[in-house]
């Protein structure tokens, strides 16, 4: 009887903490990180609008190496995409959107699987001195109770852009040294 009531207890307990979070955690998401590269705006620029460039150093490519990546439309350009379909990274596509050249990238992230979820990312380059500061930005809003996991995948996507900006620096100013 005494596991009983202890059992329920933590039932209890855990379903009281589910409400709070519920009802408490935000239910939109915004990231931004950033990274000053030794490098002119038109040598980061490739990096970040072309799939193909952007996948040697995109941290979720490198994730699931078995994963199946498709390009349409004309990389670089708005309207290209990149797709992938993979066991670790689920499914979905990443668009570009609009383009600035050598100031703005906005584009569309539509997750598929393991649940569907459309987002906006973005890159802001500010060139000064040979220098270009990159912003890497998501926003993205969790209906409840997705909302809950969204708290829990914060730090784990600041991590992943961090890596992501760092790799991006390393390419970009090797290819300006050369």
């Amino acid at each position: 009887m005494k596991v009983v009531k202890v059992l329920l207890w933590i039932i209890g307990i855990l379903a009281v903490v589910f409400l709070i979070l519920l009802f408490t955690a935000p239910t939109k998401m915004h990231i931004e990180r950033s990274v000053v590269i030794n490098a002119p705006a038109n040598t980061v620029w490739p990096h970040l609008v072309k799939f193909e460039e952007f996948n040697k150093w995109n941290p979720w490519y490198k994730m699931d190496p078995a994963a199946q990546h498709t390009l349409s439309g004309e990389d670089g350009t708005v309207g290209a995409a990149s797709a992938w379909k993979g066991e670790k990274i689920g499914e979905g596509k990443l668009e570009n959107v609009s383009l600035e050249p050598y100031t703005n990238v906005q584009q569309k992230l539509s997750f598929i699987k393991p649940w569907e979820s459309v987002a906006s990312c973005y890159f802001k380059l500010n060139e000064a001195e040979g220098k270009t500061t990159v912003a890497w930005g998501f926003d993205s809003e969790f209906p409840r109770p997705q909302n809950i996991m969204g708290l829990f995948m914060e730090g784990s996507l600041k991590k992943d852009y961090d890596n992501g900006l760092q790799e991006l620096k390393r390419i970009a100013e090797a290819e300006a040294a050369h």
